[in-house]
């Protein structure tokens, strides 16, 4: 059925937001008053910057401070050094914000210079976003109750709370109270947008269960309904999602789950993978679709994986890499994925490890570590970086490619 009620009329959820937000980065506090793109002040001169609030003094050198490295709180990681082309290694842009009790960051998205994710397990989760630079975060919505999926375009930010079973929308600034663009009575994951449509994964029972209410659902932009008949899905347990301007491609995260292209416009499915050991998370670029696969359990036939096939299903899938590769690598388990058409390698996290990963998209060579340790969770990319949010200390951090 279709909601009723659309982008335009939607009920209000009774959240707080904020417009902007004080938050603790490095050694200063980074203060939203009189903030430039570089998290200081205006009134400064080029390369130095107000972090600490105080309207007498421009006290920091952005261009050599490793605690403020091109924005107030942008902080080299592992003793890396600042110059004016940033951090010789990773950078830290934003961590644990605001909730201490559960300040995980899950997923994450960039748009338009700005890094949006979801924070939190339970009804202390929040959305949030910073300059891709760092610098002050600003919460989009708080009192979530285990935000999972995000997605931005021109119209808002857009994600699912998994415990609550919705999707939800707020405008790019906070200025609004959080909105409801669909509740369900199941489970709501993946969500991903374009300028055109949102669009969200929904399942009916638990991870690789079937059943009845399993679906991916559309939101036409703007002021059009939610519809959760673009395409029913009962015999899968969808879960993240992925778009390019023709198709929605999905995974069902089953024991023996599939890859799924589905035509935006007719809604024609096809199957592009199948047999594959719990698939999780999932991207695209102009000619292939890629994934991760993350066995649950004791699967000793099943090994973790990043696979790629081509998007028109004229071959089989093949694996990128597999975690055997790694012999000194006990616990590997991909978790998310990103790929762009700029770059000829696949990205992603692994939680097992940990670290950030690297390899050629054709899987030939070696896969390469850009970052080991923490919790490395949502990945995304974004200029001459790559992005990704560190789960267990709720940072976001970046890496130039």
């Amino acid at each position: 059925m279709r909601q009723a009620f659309g982008v335009g009329s939607m009920v209000c959820v009774a959240l707080m937001t904020a417009a902007a937000c004080t938050s603790v980065l490095g050694d200063f506090t980074v203060s939203e008053a009189g903030a430039s793109s570089a998290g200081g002040s205006d009134a400064c001169a080029t390369g130095t910057a107000d972090c600490d609030g105080n309207p007498d003094d421009c006290e920091v050198n952005l261009l050599d401070d490793p605690q403020n490295c091109g924005a107030c709180g942008a902080v080299c990681l592992d003793g890396g050094a600042c110059s004016a082309t940033g951090c010789s290694g990773a950078t830290e842009i934003a961590r644990g914000f605001p909730s201490i009790e559960a300040p995980n960051a899950n997923l994450l998205t960039v748009y338009q210079g700005e890094v949006y994710w979801t924070a939190g397990e339970g009804m202390g989760g929040s959305v949030q976003k910073v300059s891709v630079l760092g610098g002050a975060v600003t919460t989009l919505a708080v009192g979530q109750n285990a935000p999972y999926g995000i997605a931005v375009n021109q119209h808002g930010v857009f994600w699912s709370n998994l415990n609550d079973k919705d999707v939800l929308m707020v405008d790019r600034n906070g200025a609004r109270a959080s909105q409801v663009l669909f509740n369900s009575n199941f489970a709501t994951l993946g969500v991903a947008a374009d300028e055109t449509a949102v669009f969200w994964a929904q399942r009916a029972a638990g991870i690789g269960t079937p059943g009845d209410g399993s679906l991916i659902g559309q939101i036409l932009m703007p002021g059009e309904w939610a519809d959760d008949e673009f395409l029913e899905v009962s015999d899968a347990s969808p879960h993240l999602i992925a778009l390019d301007q023709e198709h929605v491609y999905w995974v069902d995260r089953s024991l023996r789950g599939t890859v799924n292209q589905t035509h935006r416009q007719t809604r024609d499915t096809k199957r592009l993978a199948d047999e594959q050991p719990f698939p999780y998370a999932i991207a695209v670029d102009d000619d292939h679709v890629y994934w991760t696969t993350s066995p649950r359990g004791d699967l000793s036939s099943d090994v973790s994986a990043v696979m790629r096939a081509p998007k028109g299903g004229s071959e089989d899938a093949v694996a990128v890499w597999t975690a055997d590769e790694d012999d000194d690598v006990a616990h590997a388990s991909p978790d998310c994925i990103a790929v762009d058409g700029l770059d000829e390698f696949v990205y992603w996290t692994d939680q097992g490890a940990p670290r950030v990963m690297r390899k050629l998209k054709d899987g030939t060579g070696r896969a390469r570590p850009l970052y080991e340790g923490g919790t490395p969770r949502g990945i995304a990319l974004a200029g001459g970086f790559v992005y990704w949010a560190d789960e267990s200390s709720g940072t976001i951090r970046k890496l130039p490619r």
